[in-house]
């Protein structure tokens, strides 16, 4: 991974290159051990800094997790939301890649997925990854059915979509990006135009 991946450019310069390097420093151990059997003194031998550092920003290693984690969610949501900006409603029928934006932050931080979707993390994090995209679509978005004659159902049809799109996410990285992010939001939007009619943006 190089130390462009991570950004955080509202911090001290120093502060962007240490937590760069730290993050940097757990998925490299991440990748040939447990997450339990990892401990601050290998993450700061691996990323170069004394154990003063580490604890200048974290309490311990499950704070660093978490802000990875948070970090993740957090430009997901980003790529989440970007074509949709000033937007009150999508017409499904006129969509053409927006699902583009959300893959692309899924192969860019590819490794970092794989990494936290195998074996290696105690936690379902497959289940935290469907519950926080399924807030933001919730958050966001309003499903409407092709003949809209059964609004009661939009809640459950909401939840159909959102779990449904990470089900088939969470496989695509798993699987190593079988597909390119082009041709697979070009597959989720024709799947989208087969059975929605509009989108209404809350």
């Amino acid at each position: 991974m190089e130390d462009s991946m991570f950004e955080f450019n509202f911090l001290d310069k120093r502060v962007q290159r240490t937590k760069s390097d730290l993050y940097n420093a757990f998925f490299e151990l991440l990748r040939h051990r447990k997450y339990d059997h990892i401990t601050i003194k290998d993450i700061v031998e691996v990323a170069g800094y004394s154990r003063g550092v580490f604890y200048k920003h974290y309490k311990k290693k499950e704070d660093l997790l978490n802000e990875i984690i948070e970090y993740l969610f957090r430009e997901a949501r980003k790529a989440q939301r970007e074509p949709y900006k000033d937007l009150e409603s999508i017409d499904v029928k006129k969509l053409i890649n927006e699902p583009i934006y959300l893959l692309r932050h899924f192969k860019k931080f590819g490794f970092c997925y794989q990494l936290l979707l195998n074996e290696n993390i105690n936690g379902p994090f497959s289940l935290q990854l469907s519950q926080e995209m399924m807030s933001t679509y919730l958050n966001d978005f309003k499903m409407m059915l092709l003949d809209d004659y059964e609004n009661s159902i939009n809640g459950t049809l909401n939840k159909y979509y959102a779990y449904g799109l990470m089900g088939l996410i969470i496989e695509w990285i798993i699987e190593d990006f079988p597909k390119e992010p082009e041709d697979f939001s070009d597959e989720l939007v024709r799947v989208f135009k087969y059975s929605l009619g509009k989108i209404q943006i809350k």
